[in-house]
């Protein structure tokens, strides 16, 4: 009976996965490094992953106004949950840096636990990477091909495009199940009229039947003038297709440099027009904030600036003291207080990149194996992204406090107990203090 049951659960498993292909399985991923920038507010950028880090603020303050706005002497539902939070932290907090300075530190380790947490958590929601602005590749590089014409230069770098196939590109668009990719690349060193030629054939390879001789589209060089010209005719034809429009046709006669001129039919186009479906993508609202390196890297400089700051506010300019050591007392500790010295910078470019690196290969991953295997494949992925954000969220906030423990502690302190301890009554006293704040 057992083995029937199981039996039967793998087939409905695996008709589940297959129906993915067919239903649910979405465009091919667009991934790219830095947030996809939305809007230009004078010189601020407001991108993709900015509006995450913003909606994530959002959510930490509503959420704690809402569970602590009736606040009770004996906590119960949302408060209790809160608070049994918040003690938690507190007591590992104070556990480490002692009850002093757990005071001190609670606040800011506290922020950054709950902000890297609840940030990575709210990038697996459905919002996420699926709904956005629409930005028009398609005439987008064809614009990139006038600008250059219009300078009279080649192409100084390659140039890389992937689209979808969408109804529309203006407005809010929203990441649709089975959408066609489109690629095209422009080469540098390579003529506009050149890339045109390729656009035109690639246009047409992809809107319509028309298949050429040669796989000039996404090659380099001349394309063959027979290929343009069926290319070109092929999208005439077809009514839904994209149509280039020479600069006579569209009211600019006499100024021919306002277009780019195609090699092989010898005509100026100054516009391109989609009347059926786009070339386009979703530039999405929200993408995972610290799945952008800007983000993890403000973090890791805030982190940086708190934890020097506690270290001159409790032993003032004496805490430089452990970087810079007098060669004439000890050269071997001079040359470790200059490792000491680059080690506080260097801490900028871990905390940074290792919380970039989990989060990033982590939405990543997702992507590719949504785009593959739509349904039931990413859940197990879900889980472990879960996990990954709970660990870096952990990770980042126990180093800011190791890190600062380390920074407010006077140094030498061992030293000074060693020698105490053959000429202080109190020097037990000493060594247990010395014992609670290493641990």
């Amino acid at each position: 009976m057992n083995g029937l049951k199981t039996i039967v659960i793998a087939v409905i498993a695996l008709a589940v996965i297959l129906s993915g292909f067919f239903l649910a399985a979405g465009p091919e991923p667009h991934i790219v490094l830095p947030g996809e920038v939305l809007w230009e507010v004078g010189p601020l950028a407001i991108t993709s992953t900015l509006m995450a880090a913003w909606l994530t603020m959002v959510v930490l303050i509503v959420g704690t106004f809402l569970m602590t706005r009736s606040i009770q002497l004996i906590p119960s539902g949302a408060q209790n949950f809160i608070e049994s939070i918040i003690e938690f932290l507190y007591n590992q907090i104070e556990e480490i840096a002692g009850e002093t300075n757990a005071r001190r530190f609670f606040p800011v380790v506290a922020t950054f636990f709950l902000f890297i947490l609840v940030g990575n958590w709210i990038g697996l929601t459905p919002i996420f990477k699926s709904i956005g602005i629409t930005k028009d590749y398609g005439h987008e590089i064809f614009h990139e091909m006038q600008v250059k014409a219009e300078a009279g230069k080649a192409f100084d770098e390659d140039k890389h495009f992937l689209a979808w196939k969408m109804e529309d590109a203006g407005g809010i668009g929203l990441v649709r199940t089975g959408a066609e990719t489109f690629k095209f690349e422009i080469h540098a060193g390579e003529d506009p009229s050149d890339a045109v030629d390729r656009y035109i054939i690639a246009l047409a390879e992809f809107f319509t039947d028309f298949e050429p001789h040669a796989d000039a589209a996404h090659g380099e060089g001349h394309a063959a003038p027979e290929d343009v010209a069926a290319a070109f005719e092929a999208l005439q034809a077809d009514p839904d297709a994209p149509k280039f429009i020479a600069a006579e046709a569209h009211g600019e006669e006499g100024d021919a440099h306002a277009g780019v001129t195609s090699h092989a039919l010898g005509t100026t186009f100054s516009a391109l027009d989609f009347p059926g479906q786009k070339v386009a993508l979703v530039y999405p609202f929200f993408r995972p904030a610290f799945s952008d390196l800007n983000n993890t890297l403000a973090l890791a400089i805030f982190a940086f600036l708190v934890i020097e700051f506690w270290g001159f506010q409790s032993l003032g300019f004496g805490y430089l003291g452990k970087f810079f050591i007098s060669p004439f007392k000890n050269p071997i500790l001079t040359f470790v207080g200059i490792l000491e010295l680059v080690s506080e910078f260097i801490r900028i470019i871990s905390f940074a990149f290792r919380l970039f690196g989990n989060i990033f290969a982590g939405g990543v991953l997702l992507l590719i194996l949504t785009f593959l295997a739509p349904f039931l494949v990413p859940l197990g992925i879900y889980g472990l992204e879960l996990f990954v954000g709970l660990i870096q969220a952990i990770v980042f906030a126990l180093l800011v406090l190791v890190f600062a423990v380390g920074a407010v502690e006077h140094h030498g302190d061992d030293h000074e107990h060693e020698d105490n301890h053959h000429g202080d009554g109190h020097a037990e006293g000493h060594q247990q203090l010395g014992a609670v704040q290493a641990h």
